[in-house]
């Protein structure tokens, strides 16, 4: 009956993120996965989302008036006359759907090992107290295709899915603390569902130092076998609205706006992504019950185009090096060697 209703969630996640939902500011990916544009781990493949570029939900706020359309802020939606040009803005639609989306990564198989996956999540809004500031329901389901010679004895076809309720709370003007809690079942679902659960979550105080400054710093609890908490800190930094640097860990960034049609925008952008990888929950095929750890690090680059209430995509390419897999039962650790990797997304 777990397996079922597991399965159901699964294909129900497949479907309602491309039927509605809203585009905030995308999140960002941080290892294997992506929930799209986040500086930290998100829950989605053991990662945890982080506050730091993300505007505070001014769909929520029904005495909010939107600004003159500013590239780079999602806060504005427009009207464009035939020349493209900004005209008079419209108000952003209020759904309790957004940053719906699909995300396939593929890595090359390197002596005889293989490992690609794909993913859909989506969020819904829910409004409290606090104005401008819902609470969030974040929820994944993702499958990892595995290839791996007979030495690594695991299954070829490994899942997660994984729900997250998130709570930003304004502090003050400049300062603000992004909460979460969740948990998710990952594991190839052959009876070992109960074993690959776990508990996600996370406490990071944010803080405006001004225009240009944002820094965070807080703590994330993953839950996974080779790592079950970590420290957070990082900072963004914004000199001009096409340029931005993002020294965070895990995925630290340098990124450039290289065009604007209308409300959409075009950026590039350099990077890489540490303490990437999973752990799941699996059975071998003598029976028995063990855990798979993967991990591996990654340079990357990539395009992105996005804007206020439209489809936005992605499409990166890079290199994964410091690749290990091994397994709880076995302390030996296996390393692949390096490989390529190319990864595409829409959100919306």
């Amino acid at each position: 009956m777990g397996n079922l209703a597991c399965l159901a969630l699964a294909i129900l996640l497949a479907v309602v993120p491309l039927a509605s939902g809203q585009s905030d500011e995308p999140l960002h990916p941080a290892f294997v996965d992506e929930t799209l544009r986040d500086p930290f781990l998100t829950p989605v493949k053991s990662q945890i989302s982080g506050p730091l570029d993300e505007p505070i939900e001014r769909d929520w706020d029904r005495d909010f008036q939107t600004n003159p359309y500013v590239p780079g802020s999602p806060a504005a939606v427009f009207a464009e006359d035939e020349d493209c040009t900004s005209t008079e803005p419209v108000a952003p639609r209020r759904s309790p759907i957004m940053d719906s989306g699909v995300t396939a990564t593929w890595l090359a198989p390197v002596e005889g090992f293989g490992i690609s996956d794909v993913d859909v999540r989506t969020t819904l809004l829910f409004p409290l107290l606090v104005k401008g500031s819902p609470l969030r329901l974040s929820m994944s389901a993702g499958t990892t295709f595995v290839n791996a010679p007979a030495v690594i004895d695991v299954p070829n076809r490994l899942y997660g899915i994984q729900a997250e309720l998130r709570w930003y709370i304004p502090l003050k003007e400049t300062w603000g603390i992004d909460l979460g809690a969740g948990g998710g079942v990952y594991s190839d679902l052959n009876g070992t569902a109960s074993e690959g659960f776990r508990v996600t979550g996370r406490a990071i105080l944010v803080k405006d130092l001004n225009a240009q400054w944002k820094v965070s710093a807080g703590v994330l609890y993953l839950g996974r076998k080779n790592l079950l908490a970590m420290p957070i800190a990082g900072a963004i930094y914004t000199p001009r609205d096409d340029f931005r640097v993002e020294i965070l860990i895990p995925r630290p960034r340098v990124l450039k706006r290289i065009a604007v049609n209308g409300a959409r925008e075009h950026w590039i952008y350099a990077g890489g992504e540490v303490f990437g990888g999973n752990t799941w929950a699996i059975q071998q095929t003598s029976g028995l019950q063990d855990t798979f750890i993967y991990k591996d690090n990654r340079v990357l680059v990539g395009y992105e185009t996005k804007g206020p209430g439209i489809v936005s995509g992605r499409i990166e390419a890079g290199y994964v090096f410091m690749r290990k897999v091994s397994f709880s039962s076995d302390p030996t650790t296996l390393d692949p060697g390096g490989t390529v990797m190319l990864r595409a997304g829409i959100t919306y």
